[in-house]
């Protein structure tokens, strides 16, 4: 009999960060939303979510994921994205990386570490970090709608790979992810719907869902919820994949 499997891959907020004040714990990632989510629906979790992560760095590691551990044989898969803001990106790096904040991952790509992940809100630690960081800010900021269609593009991207296995699927957003625009429109119309809860709704994406209805998180320093919205937002999905 093939094992149940989930496979989870997102930002901070699908890894469950600073449920318990922590950046990343055990206990963190088994009471975030794609964990509970995989016990509900009776599989085992296995959440790859790493923090910081951008959008390529979701749908890379999902790939690399399953080139190096995915046997069809005995795995029976299933995998929840948990896309997160477009506005993050990552480039290749030269001098390499360590993005592994703890061992409590259940799985790091080797890839992650060739790449160097900017995020609005981050400026740096090292010299290097702080010199680069500004500069790539400055075209997040600028550059909104390109990025935007960058993360659509992943979206397809996964969502024809997964038919294409005959895997099941669900995506979902952790925090704003596209503007329905001129420019997104095509790209959203071509979603299927049926498989990625509220994607055309970026208000419901579940960092904003919960903040709006007020849940707040005193042990948090980078905004992240706490337990009560990680089991919300699971219900949620497992009423959505359900129905």
């Amino acid at each position: 009999m093939k094992e149940k499997v989930m496979l989870i891959s997102g930002c901070s907020h699908a890894s469950g960060s600073e449920i318990d004040g922590q950046l990343d714990s055990d206990f963190n990632r088994s009471k975030s939303f794609g964990n509970i989510l995989a016990e509900m629906l009776g599989y085992r979790p296995i959440n790859i979510s790493s923090p910081g992560s951008a959008n390529p760095t979701i749908a890379r590691s999902i790939l690399e994921w399953m080139h190096r551990e995915y046997d069809p044989e005995s795995m029976d898969l299933f995998v929840c994205v948990a896309w997160t803001e477009s506005v993050r990106m990552e480039i290749p790096s030269e001098l390499g990386t360590k993005y592994i904040i703890s061992e409590t991952n259940s799985w790091f790509g080797n890839t992650n570490n060739v790449f160097y992940r900017l995020n609005p809100g981050f400026n740096g630690n090292s010299d290097w970090e702080k010199r680069l960081i500004p500069f790539y800010q400055k075209f997040m900021a600028s550059n909104q709608s390109y990025l935007e269609i960058q993360s659509l593009n992943l979206v397809h991207q996964l969502q024809s790979y997964f038919k294409s296995m005959g895997i099941q699927y669900v995506m979902c957003n952790t925090m704003h992810f596209v503007k329905r625009d001129r420019w997104t429109d095509f790209y959203l119309k071509l979603i299927d719907g049926s498989r990625y809860m509220d994607f055309d709704n970026s208000n419901n994406s579940f960092y904003l869902k919960y903040q709006r209805e007020g849940h707040q998180n005193s042990l948090a320093k980078y905004w992240h919820h706490g337990e009560k919205p990680h089991e919300l937002y699971a219900k949620e999905l497992y009423k959505f994949i359900t129905w």
